[in-house]
């Protein structure tokens, strides 16, 4: 906007001052009045194309970036689900190694570790205990009598002599 001032001295740059201020006579004039005007704001916005592409490659870099971040949380979630499960597996075949061991410390069957209950070995040795004093072992009996007819050593040979000419 222009501003018309009567000092000579507070004059800024654009300002007309009253002292050299011409009528506008031709229509060449108002036209050449105009086009300075109009290259004076010009000049003052000639960056904005520039700026207006930087804005838009500035906000197609964040909505790529953005992007970005949200992948690599998807994608961190997912690690860690994957984590967490690879740890219960773990945790499942230590559990299941300390019963194996308890079952064979105190003499059961390794079929019957899967049935011992408990959390920590303390819990695992306790549940054997008591597992296992219900499963006492059965001490073989010894046979009332000989089922086998008593052989002497004459008898053998003899024995064996007479398997071998019956075939014939």
């Amino acid at each position: 906007m222009l501003k018309i001032t009567e000092r000579t001295g507070n004059a800024e740059k654009g300002d007309i001052d009253m002292s050299e201020f011409t009528t506008i006579e031709t229509q060449e004039e108002l036209d050449r009045i105009v086009k300075e005007r109009l290259a004076r704001q010009k000049e003052k916005y000639s960056d904005y194309d520039e700026l207006k592409e930087r804005v838009q490659k500035l906000e197609k870099e964040n909505v790529d970036l953005q992007a970005t971040i949200e992948e690599s949380g998807q994608s961190k979630t997912e690690q860690e689900q994957h984590i967490a499960e690879l740890e219960a597996k773990i945790s499942g075949y230590e559990t299941e190694k300390m019963r194996t061991r308890v079952a064979l410390e105190y003499g059961l069957p390794i079929d019957m570790a899967g049935r011992l209950q408990g959390n920590d070995e303390n819990a695992l040795k306790t549940d054997a205990e008591l597992l296992a004093g219900f499963m006492k072992a059965k001490e073989p009996k010894s046979p009332l009598k000989s089922t086998e007819p008593p052989i002497g050593d004459k008898n053998g040979w003899a024995e064996l002599a007479r398997n071998l000419t019956e075939g014939e």
